[in-house]
């Protein structure tokens, strides 16, 4: 039984234990309201500038992956780095770059298994000599390999603010031995604040224990997110509060309630969520069943931005060409975000998009990073998010565009 001993007026608690129930994937729901409560005391609270979305206050929160969604890899106990297109001087060349000691370079050149392949060249490290890889190593040498999509398996990148991850580590119940083990692997993009880390397998196999294996996984699938409330006071201009979040034909529901509230004595802080659209309302801290179907449409931040005013989910809103024939027939493109449902993309120079995700208010942000089960429907800040990204393609140029359906 789930105990909350915590000082929330009972009120507000009720309120959000129902906003968590009301939609699909209840697998993960105590699990949300958990880490967001035991992260509450320590977590900062500041308001945002008010605008026409009213006053927002936020506290940031982590969420847990469900303990059923933790599953070890059961793939082949060996390493490989594929250098695609590359020669074998090209390889050659890049290894020199990597400010190795001579004893580790030479061993790498003449001791470590390669193969020519027909796409480019693979070498096979040895556990012991990812481990040895200093950080400034990683960091010239992994932004090449996770730029390479027959390394994304191997190289699943998680980004960490590192007084966030010291706070995860501190709360986790690992080991000190895997505290050390990880900070061992982490490295830096160059020009990004973030800790990355994407050594996974290498890791798991230090670990001799089942329970601290899943454990560790457990703790750096953790995911920042926040919760955000408005406050609503005498004060308040309802009328322009319920223009703004009743966006989509929804202010006819939006404005009474809101003026309901208005009339409590003393204001009230009241969940963002109350007021999100039905699709993000029902979605938002939660997980995704996972599937074994794969017929079934990924449900990735595309799928998640474009369906956000959608009663019925689109599932064709994840294939790019679809996408990119909706965004020229029902969107176009705004200088930046600053109304409900307004829609961020980013971008690798004009062609290739790699993320997307909905405005919804100040600097705050509804997405999903990724099409995985293991990633979780959550509001973020909009500069962590660029952060993200950019630690992920630390080589490329990334361009934010804002674009606004016509219909809306």
């Amino acid at each position: 039984m789930l105990e909350l001993n915590l000082k929330v007026p009972a009120k507000k608690l009720t309120g959000i234990v129902i906003i968590l129930l009301i939609g699909g994937g209840i697998i993960s729901f105590f699990e949300v309201v958990k880490m967001a409560y035991a992260h509450h005391k320590s977590a900062s609270l500041k308001t945002l500038s008010s605008g026409l979305w009213g006053d927002i206050v936020t506290t940031d929160i982590m969420i847990d992956l469900p303990d059923e969604f933790v599953v070890l890899p059961s793939g082949p106990e060996s390493n490989s780095w594929f250098f695609a297109d590359y020669t074998w001087g090209m390889a050659l060349e890049l290894l020199k770059s990597l400010q190795l000691s001579d004893e580790a370079l030479h061993t790498l050149i003449t001791d470590t298994p390669r193969k020519q392949e027909l796409e480019g060249i693979r070498i096979m490290p040895t556990d012991q000599q990812i481990l040895d890889l200093s950080p400034e190593t990683r960091s010239i040498l992994y932004p090449v390999l996770t730029g390479m999509s027959a390394n994304a398996d191997k190289k699943d990148v998680v980004c960490f603010k590192e007084e966030v991850l010291n706070q995860q580590l501190k709360d986790s119940g690992l080991s000190q031995k895997s505290i050390a083990l990880l900070k061992r692997l982490l490295y830096r993009n160059p020009g990004s604040p973030l800790l990355i880390f994407s050594d996974w397998d290498v890791a798991l196999r230090q670990i001799p224990n089942e329970a601290e294996k899943r454990l560790f996984m457990k703790t750096l699938s953790r995911k920042p997110s926040l919760l955000a409330e408005i406050r609503i006071t005498p004060e308040t201009n309802i009328t322009q509060l319920a223009s703004y979040w009743g966006i989509g034909g929804r202010r006819k529901d939006v404005e009474p309630f809101l003026s309901s509230l208005q009339r409590s004595k003393n204001g009230l802080d009241l969940s963002l969520v109350f007021l999100l659209p039905s699709f993000a309302r029902n979605r938002l801290y939660t997980y995704p069943f996972p599937t074994v179907d794969g017929k079934v449409k990924p449900q990735d931040c595309f799928w998640t931005a474009f369906n956000t005013f959608n009663l019925t989910p689109d599932d064709q809103m994840s294939d790019m060409d679809y996408i990119g024939k909706k965004l020229e027939q029902d969107y176009y493109e705004i200088y930046e975000p600053q109304q409900l449902g307004d829609i961020i993309l980013l971008s690798i120079g004009k062609k290739k998009v790699i993320h997307a995700a909905t405005f919804i208010a100040a600097d705050i942000l509804f997405t999903k990073n990724g099409h995985d089960f293991t990633q979780p429907w959550l509001l973020m800040h909009k500069q962590d998010m660029l952060d993200t990204y950019a630690a992920r393609y630390p080589s490329s140029r990334l361009k934010t565009l804002y674009f606004r359906k016509r219909s809306i």
